[in-house]
């Protein structure tokens, strides 16, 4: 009896010390765990908050280039529909803070926001800024907004556009409540400042704060990124992890009870006596084994995301069937990211279509152009360059206004896009002038066949307005002879082309050899 007490003494002793080691272990794994949680929740926050801001630049960048006034803002903002998805509202206030246009309500009264702080942020940066949380006037509910400065051609500020997030909205709160909805704690995000942007308890948006020393908010405004234990939220231990956004002045935290985050651990220390000093050993096997389970949807998740960046794989691998909180936000990252690929497959779009004709623009030629070379020198195949301009474009636009030259430009890229071959492509670089880049040619006089179906095509009247126009173009062809030609040459070419069927009198075409410096021959159309 003496053995076994002795035995049972040093089993409960031995075991007891290497559940202190065990929870000791434990303890880190699980913040390192709530870290890592925390840092993909963040690192979404601020993915959004980039795409969010960069879509804002790209608007602002869109007006600047139809030179737009201020009184036609209003119309441009309802024709971005995908405005609305990313954000609650987008406004425009001039220069001296009053509001010129609101995409959610083009009737909404009008304020003045020249004393708010984010409005002076801008316009002493000369750049967009993210603003502190405050209750929107437009709307009544509490919102961030991000801004963006429209510049006119002498780089100044004639506008502000702001992008509102709804802190309610549930694409915004119940997508980050999300990310816990299966376990216990909470995620909630302070500024530096001590307002509270997001939290369980709705009421609390929007609270300035003020942290008692030691308490759950001031060591979430401790900054940069850690843990910590034995605080007290609401009179409950707990796990805090926190996280401070690069994108924003905002900290998003985790508020974890220390009861639920050891449960597992004070299950085997329970077993562990039970089964004293022989079931130690046990005991300590099956607490490992549980930990390498419960690590391993993580281990997964986080080799998604290095297979994801490395490109080995597709965004899919986050759409796994789960129930636990793994399964959870990999299906959230798997949501977000196919949001992300719609908006960049849009943003492209943008990037890359002229806006008036919807036909590609300058950017896309100037990428597609050096391509087209390159393939045809791979292949031994001509490549043909025209430019061509809309003659005395500038009388129909003095004489008729620009809205029919507008319907001339729209009339004219739809003719010049049926005329060609669906090889080719076709793109306005700027006003009246278009180019065509013709791949795949047979021969030399297939290019002949091509320009007299162009300007063919051109003959039936236009319609500018309530006017019946004769609408020419003149059309400057470069034709490439060898694989060993750059950019350069064969647009030279091609404007050389242009000018001697401008010298000719327009309404024509003629062939240039890239390298000759002559016109190979040339039909002008009477």
């Amino acid at each position: 009896m003496l053995v076994i007490a002795l035995v049972l003494i040093a089993g409960i002793g031995s075991g007891g010390i290497s559940l202190l080691i065990a929870e000791s272990e434990l303890r880190q794994v699980i913040a390192r765990q709530e870290l890592s949680l925390l840092n993909s929740a963040a690192a979404l926050i601020d993915s959004d908050l980039q795409d969010k801001r960069q879509l804002l630049r790209l608007l602002a960048e869109q007006f600047q280039a139809h030179q737009l006034t201020l009184a036609q803002v209003q119309e441009e903002l309802e024709t971005h529909e995908t405005l609305r998805e990313e954000f609650f509202n987008v406004s425009a206030f001039d220069a001296s803070g009053a509001l010129i246009a609101s995409l959610r309500d083009r009737n909404a009264k009008r304020i003045n926001i020249a004393d708010r702080k984010y409005f002076q942020e801008t316009m002493r940066l000369r750049e967009g800024v993210v603003s502190a949380p405050f209750k929107s006037v437009l709307s009544g509910r509490p919102v961030v907004v991000l801004t963006q400065p429209l510049r006119d051609a002498d780089g100044r500020i004639v506008c502000i556009l702001l992008g509102a997030i709804d802190l309610l909205r549930p694409s915004f709160s119940a997508q980050i409540d999300s990310l816990r909805s299966s376990s216990d704690g909470y995620l909630f995000i302070i500024t530096d400042d001590g307002v509270i942007i997001h939290h369980p308890d709705r009421s609390r948006l929007l609270e300035k704060t003020d942290p008692e020393p030691g308490s759950v908010l001031e060591a979430a405004l401790q900054g940069g990124e850690g843990w910590q234990d034995g605080l007290l939220d609401n009179d409950v231990p707990v796990l805090l992890v926190h996280k401070h956004l690069r994108e924003a002045a905002w900290n998003i935290a985790l508020s974890y009870p220390m009861e639920s985050a050891f449960a597992p651990m004070r299950s085997v220390r329970w077993r562990a006596f039970l089964g004293a000093a022989m079931l130690t050993g046990l005991a300590g096997i099956f607490g490992w084994g549980i930990t390498k389970k419960l690590l391993r949807p993580l281990k997964r998740l986080h080799d998604h995301v290095e297979d994801i960046s490395a490109g080995r794989a597709g965004i899919a691998v986050f759409d796994v069937d789960r129930g636990d909180e793994f399964g959870h936000l990999s299906r959230a990252f798997y949501a977000l990211s196919q949001r992300r690929e719609r908006a960049e497959a849009e943003l492209h779009r943008i990037a890359t279509t002229d806006v008036l004709t919807g036909i590609h623009n300058r950017r896309m030629f100037d990428d597609f152009l050096p391509k087209a070379l390159a393939r045809a020198a791979r292949a031994g195949q001509q490549v043909g360059l025209a430019f061509l301009d809309i003659d005395h474009f500038k009388d129909i636009n003095d004489t008729l206004g620009h809205a029919a030259g507008d319907e001339v430009l729209v009339e004219f890229a739809r003719r010049l896009t049926a005329a060609v071959r669906t090889t080719d492509t076709v793109a306005r670089l700027a006003g009246d002038e278009f180019v065509i880049v013709f791949e795949q040619l047979d021969s030399n006089t297939e290019i002949d066949l091509l320009g007299r179906k162009i300007l063919d095509a051109m003959q039936p009247p236009f319609l500018g307005g309530t006017a019946r126009l004769k609408v020419t173009a003149s059309i400057g062809i470069a034709l490439t002879t060898s694989s060993n030609v750059s950019v350069d040459e064969v647009m030279r070419a091609a404007d050389q082309a242009l000018y001697g069927v401008k010298a000719a009198g327009r309404n024509g075409f003629a062939v240039n050899l890239v390298g000759a410096e002559r016109v190979l021959r040339a039909r002008i159309k009477t």
